[in-house]
């Protein structure tokens, strides 16, 4: 419980600091690539979306189904590339972020112990409980972060 308490706390904070953050930067900053080859800070935002809504599914499908869940895997660079963040404006994919995480945020800090505790089995064949997934979830959103702010951590509470 205590890691998902901790994953609560943390995704606060974003919730509360990210967006202010990346307000800061000009439209060109956040759609030129990071490197060449590399995705622009909107299209690593849009990556987190994505991700938001893969495991906003899994937190719920998870309370409905016999365990384990079985999590499939999805082609992010697909996602991305078909929804074209950076013809979006920064605005409405920080506005999609934000509103896919408080839905995750409601999801998540509802759940009991027992719900917690269930098991979801990973691409690998890895059995691992619903709240590593969620720690996982957050320690994801964090790594993708430090991407878009570079020599920044957001370790937070850890």
């Amino acid at each position: 419980m205590a890691l998902a308490l901790q994953a609560v706390s943390d995704l606060q904070n974003l919730l509360h600091e990210v967006p202010r953050r990346f307000r800061q930067f000009g439209d060109e900053e956040v759609k030129k690539p990071r490197a060449e080859g590399k995705w622009s800070r909107l299209q690593v935002l849009g990556h987190v979306c994505d991700s938001a809504i893969n495991n906003l599914n899994r937190f719920v499908s998870i309370q409905g189904q016999s365990e384990p869940l079985v999590i499939a895997s999805y082609n992010q660079n697909v996602w991305v590339e078909a929804g074209r963040y950076n013809e979006a404006s920064a605005e409405e994919i920080l506005a999609l972020w934000v509103s896919l995480n408080q839905s995750v945020l409601r999801v998540v800090s509802g759940l009991s112990e027992a719900v917690l505790s269930h098991l979801c089995r990973l691409p690998d064949g890895t059995e691992v409980t619903l709240e590593w997934l969620i720690g996982d979830y957050v320690d994801h959103l964090k790594h993708h972060l430090e991407q878009i702010f570079p020599g920044d951590r957001w370790d937070l509470g850890d």
